[in-house]
């Protein structure tokens, strides 16, 4: 139980709990700071400013135990210890000269706060609430009091008490719309600059999600490349070595010939698997020449069987039957990837059921949806089956324009793993005049 609490908080509360402990530090700080000045100024604090500081430092307490880190913190718990300022600034404001009081500034920094770190609808709604306090200040605690007092004297004191007044009326009216304007602009510039720094470090995250994905794709291409190097010999040697054999079984061990001639099949894919790697570092981009969509479908599941022979499934397909597409080479062999991991999740939870596959297609989209008969995804949305193959397809495809994601299936039972295509599509009349020109 006690692990279970002191479990760390996710990676994306860090930085709201870095930001709730700078906050908590600069209220320390500004509850410090008024003390020092006033009893600089005043050799004391009254007791009603005295209760709304001691205020402040409780909810510094309360921001600081909660960011110790070992609870996860929201924006929206954020946002509520920003809240907390306005619990004893304001009143501590209105017992210590009111609007007038130099220390009013400060309702511009949970503002600020808020407008760098918050959505736009936080920053707003703390920018209407600042403006609402200084307004309610300046309405009710203006803060001018020794202004009035010339209203004992006689007429020529009366007429000067009027003026100074007057003048500093003014003066709190100049201040309040530069406090206004102040925090519009930073709830709106400044929360649009903190928003596009914020989408551009979201941008240049998932550049570097990418490269690390080709980084590691590449690593992987140069260990084929040397793997496929090494198989050739090996593989030659064995297939003389079964054409021997059958030579001199006869017809002799029936059971055996089948056996060599299965094995030969093997390695005829082995080398054909070899050929078709050499082909794809010759052409990278995979520019191949367009075919029926159909057909293309119908020879990667041959291909498939012959690689795994026990392999069972239900095609349903739909689309126009003589549409022809430029299928690069990666897709076939994409396509086999997701299928061996489809098989191999529903060998692991012991299924006989035939692996689903439905392909959609039309002139602009090919669609393809495989569900296995697997455990389904776990916890942290990962099924079983899907390793180095799913990072090979799912880069392959990107790369394509294309996109392969994973779902649980009905009843939460097996994955669903769809492959989106966009095709490069050709009628039958470009065709013609491409074979005409």
């Amino acid at each position: 139980m006690s692990s279970e609490t002191a479990k760390p908080p996710v990676a994306g509360d860090k930085t709201i709990i870095t930001n709730l402990r700078r906050l908590t530090a600069l209220r320390a700080i500004a509850l410090s700071a008024y003390i020092g000045v006033s009893l600089w100024l005043a050799d004391s604090l009254s007791g009603g400013a005295l209760a709304f500081v001691l205020l402040g430092v409780i909810t510094t307490l309360i921001s600081g135990w909660r960011a110790r880190g070992s609870v996860a913190v929201g924006r929206p718990e954020f946002f509520g210890h920003l809240l907390m300022d306005w619990l004893w600034l304001p009143p501590l404001l209105a017992f210590s000269g009111g609007a007038a009081n130099p220390f009013v500034t400060y309702l511009l920094v949970p503002l600020t706060i808020a407008a760098a770190t918050q959505p736009r609808v936080y920053a707003w709604l703390m920018a209407g609430i600042s403006i609402a306090i200084y307004t309610g200040l300046m309405a009710f605690f203006p803060g001018v009091d020794a202004g009035h007092s010339s209203h004992a004297g006689h007429g020529m004191g009366h007429d000067m008490g009027q003026g100074s007044g007057g003048d500093f009326y003014r003066h709190l009216i100049g201040m309040w719309a530069t406090f206004t304007f102040s925090a519009l602009l930073i709830a709106g510039f400044v929360n649009s600059m903190a928003e596009a720094l914020r989408s551009r470090d979201r941008h240049l995250h998932q550049l570097r999600q990418e490269q690390a994905r080709r980084d590691q794709v590449l690593a992987l291409g140069t260990l084929a490349a040397g793997t496929a190097h090494e198989l050739a010999s090996p593989l030659q040697t064995i297939g003389l070595l079964v054409e021997e054999l059958q030579a001199q079984l006869g017809e002799n061990a029936p059971g055996m010939r089948e056996d060599l001639a299965l094995l030969q099949q093997q390695v005829r894919l082995c080398k054909q698997a070899l050929e078709q790697l050499k082909s794809r570092a010759r052409d990278p981009e995979g520019s191949d020449e367009p075919q029926p969509v159909a057909k293309f479908i119908d020879r990667s599941l041959e291909r498939w069987q012959l690689l795994r022979p026990e392999a069972r499934f239900a095609l349903t397909r739909q689309g126009p039957p003589a549409l022809t597409a430029r299928l690069p080479l990666t897709l076939e062999q994409t396509l086999i990837n997701v299928l061996n991991n489809a098989m191999d999740a529903t060998l692991a939870a012991g299924s006989q059921n035939p692996v689903a596959i439905s392909a959609h297609w039309s002139a602009h989209k090919l669609r393809m949806e495989i569900a296995d008969n697997g455990r389904g995804m776990n916890a942290e949305g990962e099924s079983g089956g899907f390793g180095i193959g799913l990072l090979l397809s799912k880069t392959a495809l990107a790369q394509l324009g294309g996109q392969l994601t994973l779902a649980a299936g009905d009843d939460h039972t097996g994955t669903v793993a769809t492959i989106e295509l966009p095709l490069d599509t050709e009628t039958e009349t470009e065709r013609n005049e491409g074979m005409l020109s």
